[in-house]
């Protein structure tokens, strides 16, 4: 690779982030196979400045220009079935992915229809929806170690897997190549999640349309209006400070979550009268509390209207939201 020819110089990244935040980053590199990467590791190891490894740009809020290198993932050298496990690479699209399996009978993606993004973004993110986490599907994982230059394989006892987090997020000089998924021969559905209660599925392809009907329903369309889906996530509290809510509200929306209580972070927006609101040129969507749309080329409006809700939401309840997407 000639990476005289490659890398472009201030690369606006409006079209690259689903907000569309009109940011420039100094250097910008798309890598679409093993040679790219170890031309960036060798970029890198010259130049020593930071770096960002960019999938589709659907669960990120840069603040400002960016002063180092954006690496595109564009990733597509693998697609592999072999009985129930399926071995893809990070730049596929997820959605696609999902439906790529669904045509496979290879089953239990099915409730993570409908997500954004690249699949590469998904075992960093652990995206879960509907009363599934892609952590429970991942068998192991190839990646190219950017600082040191070599491949290296993780299982899932590496990962660390948490709640919308992994080792992935802490280690972000990580390139996920190629991701293998242990998937399901039958089909099982799945309908833990209360939108999904007494509802009978005869296959996966109802379960998914049904979701992508439920997805069209409560969230927008960061196509039409930018946003990152799930701004926040559901806060994780005790036994102790649940009830101390309860004994106020007690139609508060909580969950079990191992021995503590994940509280709907939608409600506690909703309670505090945010669900619609501006604040200069971002807004909170009306169809879901969590949604926050952008109408603005900068990431003043946003970030400042998520604050405003963090604030006023530690006041009243003395919980902590905390951003789902990663603020760069």
């Amino acid at each position: 690779m000639n990476l005289q020819k490659k890398i472009i110089l201030n690369k606006n990244l409006i079209d690259l982030n689903s907000l569309k935040l009109s940011v420039k980053s100094k250097y910008f590199i798309e890598c679409s196979n093993d040679q790219d990467l170890k031309s960036v590791h060798a970029f890198l190891k010259n130049k020593k400045i930071k770096f960002f490894i960019l999938g589709e740009g659907t669960n990120i809020v840069f603040k400002k220009n960016y002063d180092g290198l954006i690496i595109k993932n564009s990733y597509k050298t693998l697609k592999k079935v072999n009985g129930n496990k399926i071995k893809i690479s990070s730049g596929f699209n997820w959605d696609k992915f999902v439906q790529y399996c669904l045509n496979n009978s290879l089953y239990g993606v099915e409730n993570l229809s409908g997500i954004p993004g690249s699949i590469g973004a998904a075992p960093i993110q652990n995206i879960g929806a509907y009363g599934k986490e892609v952590s429970s599907l991942i068998e192991s994982i190839e990646i190219f170690n950017l600082k040191t230059g070599k491949n290296e394989e993780f299982l899932k006892k590496d990962m660390v897997f948490k709640y919308r987090d992994s080792i992935f997020k802490k280690k972000p000089h990580l390139f996920i190549k190629n991701i293998c998924f242990a998937l399901n021969k039958d089909f099982i559905p799945n309908t833990s999640y209360d939108d999904l209660k007494n509802k009978k599925f005869d296959n996966a392809i109802d379960v998914r349309k049904e979701i992508l009907k439920i997805r069209k329903r409560k969230l927008e369309n960061y196509k039409i209006n930018p946003n990152v889906g799930s701004f926040y996530k559901n806060p994780i509290i005790n036994e102790k400070k649940l009830k101390q809510i309860l004994s106020i509200h007690d139609d508060l929306k909580f969950y079990k979550y191992k021995k503590d209580y994940k509280v709907s972070a939608a409600w506690l927006i909703d309670r505090c009268n945010w669900k619609g609101k501006q604040l200069k040129k971002s807004f909170v969507s009306k169809k879901h509390a969590l949604v926050l749309v952008n109408k603005d080329s900068k990431s003043s409006s946003i970030l400042g209207l998520s604050n405003k809700i963090k604030k006023e939401i530690s006041n009243k309840y003395k919980i902590k939201l905390t951003e789902e997407p990663r603020i760069i």
